[in-house]
């Protein structure tokens, strides 16, 4: 009984503790005071003294301010105004509007309320402006002398570009101009809240005590803050925050992510600090730590002048530790990216652009990164990553145009200890003019063929290197540099033959410069072919000319009129030949001194090209008399179609059907090319689109004992299918059932705006849904018979099976395998200010899963979040 006398008293304690606590920051009633002079109208007591009010300065206090209301008392004793119904009290610049304001002449203090109830509740709350800022108050005091003043239940909103935000404070104290002290503090950025739609918001973050700086750029400072969603406590919270006020950016704490990773154990990931630096460029600096040593560092920065240019640098640096050390399985390794985008606007400066893309980055920095995002993209399966900058200039009214490029090529996921290599062109130029017609008339249209006369030209000049990534911006990276240069002239021309039969003629001329040639040569003493790289000026000249002749017929078989009940009523066959010649002299023989020759250990003659290995390489051995030949199809019908305006559909058989090959002539044998078919097609009303293609050899295949897997010979015989391929593609969604019209009365509101109600009061509504679904089946065929197959199934879906859900997933089966890859499952919940996404990479050799809650906006979208990852892998090494 003792026990339980001492909790009752303990609770009283408490319950009247925070009681007189609460009294302390509750809403006060006033009333005007009595006498002969003074009509009552309230029943609450004033509270204008509860301010520190000095003596008035030398102007009076009715003089310099402008105050209006329905009703107006004056009480000439206690040199007091009572203002009621729709008062206002303008001052410089700040105008008050309430319910109910009482002024007191002497001291300077000033007491508002806003409209009250009969049990003192403010349903109509009293407006402050101040600067072209509104705040909304319950009830407020205010000295003008001192600027001093005491708000409760005050509420502002807050842009930040196209977002918005509202504050809403328990209690607001001015201690000047400049800084107000706040207590029960929330923040949120839910527009039905903000639009009074709904009273309370679905998140807020929620702090105790703050301050409000203002500035050119407001500020509110918190101590502890906590995030909320639906009043439930979640783990987001810090020690101290900036809330985001005013239309400009404000440096915040990013809050960060905790999980688990297997071989690297327990994490916090992305905290940081976010710091917006003037008013077009910011930084964020956030860091990953791992409970087993691993480290990752990030530096990302956004830069936007709006009309001109934008961009974004990034830069991640990590210490990846694996495993304990001292056992075999302990791994340590270093790895970086660096990624720079820059996008200039057309707009700004149409005649000269700038525009780069740099990815630069160690080459396991995706299988290995502790971050593990490039397997969430995908991007662990590239095998290359490129960059480019590029600048070009183009001259108005002119045909020439100049561009400057740098470009990087760099192999990663190697699987090799050894360095990855690197290419990079630093730079290259290119100078191009347009085509134009030196011939042409000025005016009028261009007749004959000299008129047609047609002339483009391009210079381009490459200086390439081929290194690792140990030695990308040393010494050694420049010893393997390889200049070079090449002039391109071409000239075409036509004319048409009896009216339907366009022919075409052309020329080309290659000038290629060099500055790197080789000379080899056999060491008899050595035994060996030695090769020798030689510096100084070489230059070779090629050229070519071609002739090509296409045409098109149409063919058309008609079965009835568009009034007959006739179902086919048309087909047309559309054929499209072309024949093309093509000449090139043999640049290997020894008149041209492009190739040389020297006799090897054994014996036999070796040639080879002085210009081997040079950046446009050497010029083409062997004559070429080469004669193209295709054809190109396409097969359409017209079939009744009573829903249409004039009763017929086109229905396409054959979008494509291309038949091509050649016969070059200089071929000493086997003139004739290999067959080459392809087409496409699209089935049932387009939601299956149907492609193939095929190779067919023409000649024989024989097998002896020194071939015993087969060998081609010159004889023409039947063709023979090397290789074929079929690709088909699916792509269906809900408006195959027909378009669902919602004919309800009821519509719902706050957060249902997207559901009906039937009768039943049932909701109804919309359930959007894709299935892409692809086939391809490709077949080859060896000379001996043997065939390769390879088939991959790949499907990609989505739902939403409420306005507030989406599901969506992508997979790869392969058949011959049985293994599926690229697997992927996303459920994302639009929780009106946030969003809830979980994805996950259920199996195969990378299983991940990743679970994250966000706020919507902007601004908060990296600020306010919770996030936890998984990654696990059946290779312990990665």
């Amino acid at each position: 009984m003792v026990y339980n006398g001492f909790t009752i008293c303990i609770r009283i304690f408490f319950i009247l503790f925070f009681g007189l606590l609460m009294a302390q920051v509750e809403e006060q009633r006033v009333t005007i005071p009595q006498n002969d002079s003074i009509t009552r109208i309230s029943e609450t007591p004033s509270i204008v003294d509860s301010i520190d009010s000095p003596n008035a300065g030398q102007e009076k206090i009715e003089d310099i301010i402008d105050y209006t209301s329905e009703e107006q008392y004056f009480d000439p004793k206690n040199q007091r105004t009572y203002l009621v119904t729709n008062a206002v009290v303008k001052y410089l610049d700040m105008e008050i509007m309430a319910d109910y304001i009482e002024v007191d002449l002497k001291t300077g203090n000033l007491y508002a309320v806003g409209k009250q109830d009969s049990t003192g509740k403010v349903i109509e709350p009293s407006i402050f402006k101040q600067g072209g800022r509104e705040l909304e108050y319950g009830s407020f005091t205010y000295n003008i002398n001192t600027t001093k003043g005491k708000a409760f239940n005050v509420r502002t909103e807050e842009s930040m570009g196209t977002d918005r935000g509202v504050v809403v404070a328990g209690v607001v104290k001015q201690y000047n101009d400049s800084i107000s002290g706040m207590r029960k503090i929330a923040y949120t950025t839910d527009e039905y809240f903000i639009d009074r739609k709904d009273t309370i918001a679905d998140y807020h973050l929620e702090a105790q005590v703050g301050k409000l700086i203002k500035g050119d750029q407001n500020k509110v400072v918190t101590g502890p803050i906590v995030m909320k969603i639906y009043d439930i406590t979640t783990p987001l919270t810090l020690p101290f925050a900036f809330l985001p006020t005013g239309s400009k950016r404000s440096a915040g704490i990013l809050l960060p992510s905790f999980g688990e990773r297997e071989n690297l154990g327990f994490y916090i990931q992305g905290l940081g600090l976010y710091l917006p630096l003037g008013e077009y460029v910011d930084l964020a600096f956030t860091g990953d730590v791992y409970t087993k040593g691993s480290l990752g560092l990030h530096a990302l920065s956004n830069y936007k002048v709006r009309y001109k240019f934008s961009g974004t640098f990034n830069f991640d640096w990590e210490k990846n530790i694996r495993g304990i050390k001292g056992l075999p399985s302990y791994n340590k390794s270093t790895n970086y990216n660096l990624r720079w985008t820059h996008r200039q606007d057309p707009k700004s400066n149409p005649n000269l652009t700038f525009n780069a893309s740099v990815n630069l980055q160690s080459s396991k920095y995706y299988q290995q990164g502790i971050n593990n995002y490039g397997i969430a993209s995908g991007d662990y399966l590239n095998n290359n990553v490129n960059s480019s900058v590029n600048l070009t200039k183009n001259w108005p009214n002119s045909p020439f145009s100049a561009s400057l490029n740098l470009m990087h090529n760099q192999r990663v996921n190697t699987g090799s200890d050894e360095p990855a290599a690197v290419f990079l062109q630093l730079p290259s130029f290119a100078l191009n003019m347009s085509r134009i017609y030196p011939f042409a008339p000025k005016n009028g249209p261009k007749k004959g063929m000299l008129q047609s006369l047609g002339m483009t030209y391009n210079f381009t000049l490459l200086n390439e290197i081929n290194t690792n990534e140990d030695e990308v911006f040393k010494k050694e990276m420049f010893d393997d540099t390889n200049t070079g240069a090449k002039n391109t002239l071409l000239l075409n021309t036509g004319t048409t033959l009896f009216n339907y039969f366009p022919l075409n003629f052309g020329a080309n001329y290659d000038e290629v410069w060099t500055l790197n040639t080789v000379e080899r040569y056999y060491d008899a003493s050595a035994d060996q072919i030695i090769t020798e790289d030689r510096n100084g000026f070489k230059s070779y000249r090629t050229f070519g000319v071609s002739m090509g002749l296409q045409t098109t017929l149409y063919g058309t078989k008609i079965f009835g009129t568009a009034d007959d009940d006739k179902m086919i009523k048309a087909i047309r066959h559309m054929m499209s030949p072309n024949l093309s010649f093509n000449y090139r002299p043999d640049f290997g023989t020894e008149g041209w001194g492009y190739y040389r020759s020297f006799i090897d250990g054994d014996g036999f003659e070796q040639i080879y090209s002085i210009f081997e290995g040079g950046v446009y390489g050497a010029p083409t051995r062997g004559l070429q008399e080469n004669l193209s030949f295709g054809i190109a199809n396409n097969i359409e019908m017209k079939v009744r179609d009573r829903k249409s305006t004039d009763g017929v559909k086109k229905i396409k058989i054959l979008e494509t059907l291309n038949i091509n090959s050649n016969y070059n002539f200089a071929a000493d044998s086997m003139r004739l090319g290999l067959i080459r078919i392809n087409g496409r097609t699209s089935l049932f009303q387009n939601k299956v689109g149907l492609t193939f293609n095929a190779q067919l050899d023409p000649y024989e295949v024989i097998y002896t004992d020194e071939f015993p897997n087969g060998r081609r010979i010159d004889k023409l015989g039947s063709l023979r299918l090397n290789n074929y391929g079929i690709n088909l593609s699916y792509n269906f969604n809900q408006d195959i059932f027909g378009e669902r019209v919602m004919n309800y009365d009821t519509r719902g509101v706050i957060r249902y705006e997207d559901f009906y109600f039937d009768n039943m009061n049932y909701a109804q509504f919309l359930t959007p849904w894709s299935l892409a679904m692809n086939l391809s089946h490709r077949v080859t065929t060896a000379l001996d018979g043997s065939t390769t197959n390879a088939t991959t199934v790949g499907m990609r879906a989505s739902i939403s099976p409420t306005p507030h859900w989406a599901i969506s997933g992508r997979t790869s089966l392969d058949i011959q395998e049985m293994d599926f890859a690229g697997t992927y499952l996303t459920f994302s919940r639009d929780l009106r200010s946030f969003v809830l996404d979980f994805s996950m990479n259920p199996f195969g050799q990378y299983k991940t899963w990743n679970f994250f809650i966000g706020i919507k906006a902007n601004f908060l979208r990296d600020a306010v979040k919770y996030e936890e990852r998984n990654f696990r892998s059946r290779n312990n090494n990665f």
